[in-house]
């Protein structure tokens, strides 16, 4: 019997310790975890409330004006670029130019995703030809759209050729440059699955090549599922082709040119990884693919970021759709919280204003139905927003031998 208790005392004991021992653990383990962040760091005000069809691009001219892109995510809509008046949105330039035709594909507007302005004050707008995201383009309807401002008149139009694309090309971003060729050469993302690339297009010659092609770094990396809202981010089965949930997963998207042209630098949307590549080597067309391909530089991870702007302090912005956040990556490599507020649903696209705010539209494209069983989760009215950040745009510059009005 004494024997018995005294097992049974040891046992006792070795669980009392036992358990002191993992609440010494579990208390010191739990002191050791960073502190809380708060739910919203940084000033973000409301700017406009946009009701109707999902909002994505987003462009401010030297004055001021905001203008706000729709394309196709859903097939039809109202317009596809508008500009703000009264903080509502209206056809721009005109509605007869927004009302899509295949018998004029060059002279309409199917789906805009996105633009800029440049330092002449001229709208530039890249029109990716689809009747609906996902569908092929449009035989002629991939373009870019420059428009003057001041007039609010097309200047000109610049046609993708077919072998620019594939059949399932999904153009996403662009950037200008009017220092290399004749009229200058236009950097496009092109995400298209298993077919990604980064087209350059000579804005006189109409001449193009796909560059990265095949490449990891432009590719949708298979790996951590997109957390998105507290929810994984997968997309429904559609009991044919799909027999259950997948991972979204979504190729190269954004882009930016360096202040001195020398520079682009791009990411695939869920890779979360930064790269860089010499503009030189990618606008030589005689220059080998493989040779573009091996000089891609790694900068480090960074956010599921779907775009980017650059500051005129040389500081690249870009959004993480994963924290409802907005970073700031410096000249020399630091990366900064800019802002992060539970209003940014999917923040889409920025821009910089005159003002020194960034700019940024929110789409709500996590809530849309394929993510969530056929379930429509999007919430009318979609924001735009901005936040203070003390810095200039900085807007493709025409040289002064090119541009008679510099």
């Amino acid at each position: 019997m004494f024997m018995k208790r005294l097992t049974w005392f040891c046992d006792a004991g070795r669980r009392i310790l036992s358990g002191a021992i993992w609440v010494a653990i579990s208390t010191a383990a739990f002191g050791q975890l960073p502190p809380a962040r708060p739910t919203v760091v940084g000033n973000l005000e409301l700017v406009a409330s946009i009701s109707g069809d999902q909002p994505a691009g987003i462009a401010i001219s030297k004055s001021g004006r905001i203008f706000i892109s729709f394309p196709r995510h859903d097939g039809d809509v109202q317009f596809t670029l508008a500009a703000l008046r009264n903080n509502r949105p209206v056809a721009y330039p005109t509605a007869e130019l927004n009302r899509a035709d295949v018998r004029r594909p060059a002279d309409t507007l199917f789906s805009v995703q996105t633009f800029q302005v440049d330092e002449s004050d001229h709208l530039w707008m890249l029109d990716t030809g689809t009747f609906q995201f996902g569908k092929p383009p449009v035989p002629g309807a991939p373009k870019l759209l420059e428009v003057d401002l001041a007039s609010d008149k097309i200047m000109r139009t610049v046609q993708l050729p077919a072998e620019a694309l594939v059949a399932n090309s999904a153009l996403k971003d662009f950037r200008l440059d009017f220092n290399r060729g004749r009229d200058g050469v236009a950097f496009i993302t092109d995400s298209a699955p298993n077919a990604e690339a980064l087209i350059v297009l000579d804005l006189a010659t109409r001449r193009t090549v796909r560059r990265l092609v095949g490449s990891p770094t432009v590719s949708a990396h298979p790996g951590r599922t997109a957390i998105v809202g507290y929810e994984p981010l997968l997309v429904s089965g559609d009991g044919n082709h799909q027999e259950g949930p997948t991972p979204w997963l979504v190729g190269l998207n954004a882009l930016e040119l360096s202040a001195d042209n020398e520079t682009v630098c791009f990411s695939a949307f869920t890779g979360r990884r930064l790269y860089a590549v010499n503009a030189d080597l990618l606008a030589d067309f005689a220059t080998d693919n493989g040779k573009v391909s091996a000089s891609v530089r790694n900068l480090g991870d960074i956010g599921m970021a779907g775009h980017f702007v650059l500051d005129a302090k040389e500081q690249l912005y870009f959004m993480d759709m994963e924290q409802n956040a907005i970073y700031r990556r410096e000249s020399g490599g630091r990366i900064a919280l800019v802002v992060v507020d539970p209003r940014l649903i999917w923040p889409d696209t920025m821009a910089i204003g005159p003002d020194q705010y960034l700019y940024v539209t929110t789409s709500q494209h996590d809530r849309r139905a394929e993510f969530h069983d056929g379930t429509e989760l999007r919430r009318q009215p979609y924001g735009v927003y901005r936040v203070f950040i003390g810095s200039d745009p900085r807007r493709a510059l025409r040289p002064k031998t090119r541009a008679g009005k510099e």
